[in-house]
């Protein structure tokens, strides 16, 4: 739940500095050492920036784990409208084929909401 809410967050971040013509990679670097920062922003924000990172957990993977975690959610009947809305961006991703990409390619679905491109 925690590891697929925070590269979704990151990506968010990403893409509306992408959007606002922003460099990113300072961005990522400035994010990186403040409060903001944490392992997952510095781990997978670099690998935003790449048009085809190495894999090394893809999208695919948060689409079944966070599938789990809401599958746990109702069986518990709690509410993870976090969870829900990350899932459905890496659904949206896996669903525009980068199914096997690295889990940072969730920020796809970002550029596709958005119009941008990396």
């Amino acid at each position: 739940l925690l590891a697929g809410v925070h590269i979704v967050a990151a990506a968010e971040a990403m893409a509306l500095a992408e959007k606002a013509g922003l460099d990113t990679g300072l961005m990522l670097n400035i994010l990186g050492n403040s409060e903001a920062g944490s392992w997952m922003l510095n781990n997978r924000g670099p690998r935003m920036l790449q048009a085809e990172p190495e894999v090394t957990s893809a999208v695919d993977i948060f689409v079944k784990d966070l599938s789990l975690v809401l599958d746990a959610g109702r069986a518990e009947k709690v509410a993870l409208p976090l969870s829900a809305a990350a899932h459905q961006m890496f659904l949206a991703a896996a669903g525009a084929g980068h199914g096997l990409a690295d889990d940072s390619q969730v920020i796809r679905s970002y550029r596709s909401l958005n119009g941008t491109k990396l």
